[in-house]
């Protein structure tokens, strides 16, 4: 690519932009609207809520019902109507474990429609296989005896309003869960128009002095500032790998040095990653804005940003530090500029009060330190 003038410049930026802006991400990304209703019943901890909420269950059915309908002794009784209801329960929990991968395809009022039939089927099944033991075993002499139809009703009744008020739950969550998301890709889009015109509109005016005396990097550098513009508009979802964030990173402040030159020093510290490790999309962009504007474009002669990177457990830590100036500038509010507690709030929607982000001075270090936990892709 020749450029000639800086009129050339200004239009090949132009057509760019315009790319890109045609490119960006609309709403929600595919994996925002296609959010999984139900959760995986498969796993320890709902196993063990079931229990606990069948138990419950139990308990107040044990007090409500007469003791002679199914034993005379109060403890007898809880015995076999937690036996009962605890059945009930996890043969329900196993069969949305077994179909929830299928469920979850489906759209939404069919899936929750789908989950009851199968729920209602599952404790009819069960009474009518404890009706079959009760005559296997001796205790009952006919498979029609005549509380038969009663058991049925009642059993099918109960279950019916625990299951809606279940689903009824989920529902909710899903719907709270998308909201959330939404506001969150609201978010991400806005961090993507709040780059700094002064970052933007300086390196274009670099780009362009360096047009007459080193082509070579003026082209190198307006493919680095279109490859930043499109890794960041491409990401349509709210969670990427780190790497990628990496990336994005090293791509803005590849630019922010055409601007300030050797006035800019980075220090990386990386560490290992599992593979698909994944944190919150453009997070380390903002952190290092914030570095560059309050740390190093006050200071004359700039300074170093250090920036660490580990994974210590469950944890990721990100540790960015940059220099003091001894005179400070006021701050005031910019719409342009990410504040610390943007990016906090953003984090909270994400990990709730399991991600920190603390900041304060030590020595003529400020510096920022995040704490995340470890999520990864879903293959």
């Amino acid at each position: 690519m020749e450029l000639s003038n800086k009129g050339a410049l200004q239009s090949w930026i132009r057509n760019a932009t315009s790319r890109l802006d045609a490119s960006a991400p609309d709403g929600l990304s595919p994996a925002v609207e296609s959010g999984q209703i139900l959760p995986d019943f498969c796993r320890g901890w709902i196993i063990f809520n079931v229990i606990v909420m069948a138990e419950m269950l139990a308990i107040v059915i044990t007090l409500v019902v007469p003791r002679y309908i199914v034993s005379p002794y109060l403890l007898q009784n809880l015995l076999l109507i937690s036996l009962y209801v605890q059945w009930v329960a996890l043969s329900g929990t196993a069969v949305l474990c077994v179909t929830r991968r299928y469920l979850n395809k489906l759209p939404k009022l069919q899936a929750i429609g789908m989950a009851y039939v199968l729920l209602l089927g599952a404790t009819w099944l069960v009474t009518e296989c404890t009706i079959w033991m009760l005559w296997l075993t001796g205790e009952i002499s006919s498979l029609r005896p005549e509380w038969y139809s009663h058991l049925h009703i009642v059993t099918i009744t109960i279950s019916a309003f625990v299951y809606a008020l279940l689903l009824r739950y989920f529902v909710a969550k899903h719907e709270l869960k998308q909201a959330t998301l939404s506001e969150e890709r609201t978010r991400t889009q806005a961090m993507l128009s709040r780059i700094r015109p002064h970052f933007v509109f300086g390196s274009m005016n670099i780009i362009a002095s360096l047009i007459r005396s080193d082509p070579v990097k003026a082209e190198s550098a307006i493919e680095d500032m279109a490859d930043l513009f499109r890794m960041m508009l491409n990401q349509e979802e709210t969670l990427v790998p780190v790497k990628n964030e990496i990336d994005v990173a090293k791509k803005y402040l590849t630019i922010e040095r055409l601007r300030l030159d050797e006035r800019l020093r980075i220090d990386w510290d990386i560490g290992k990653f599992p593979r698909k490790a994944v944190m919150p999309v453009l997070t380390l962009q903002p952190l290092l804005e914030n570095a560059i504007r309050h740390g190093i474009e006050p200071i004359p002669a700039g300074g170093t940003i250090t920036v660490r990177l580990s994974e210590q457990g469950d944890k990721i830590y990100i540790k960015i530090m940059n220099p003091i100036p001894r005179v400070r500038a006021k701050r005031t509010e910019d719409s342009h500029s990410m504040s610390l507690d943007d990016i906090r709030l953003r984090f909270r929607n994400h990990y709730g009060d399991a991600a920190k982000l603390e900041f304060g001075e030590e020595g003529d270090q400020f510096i920022v330190t995040v704490v995340l936990p470890t999520r990864k892709e879903q293959s």
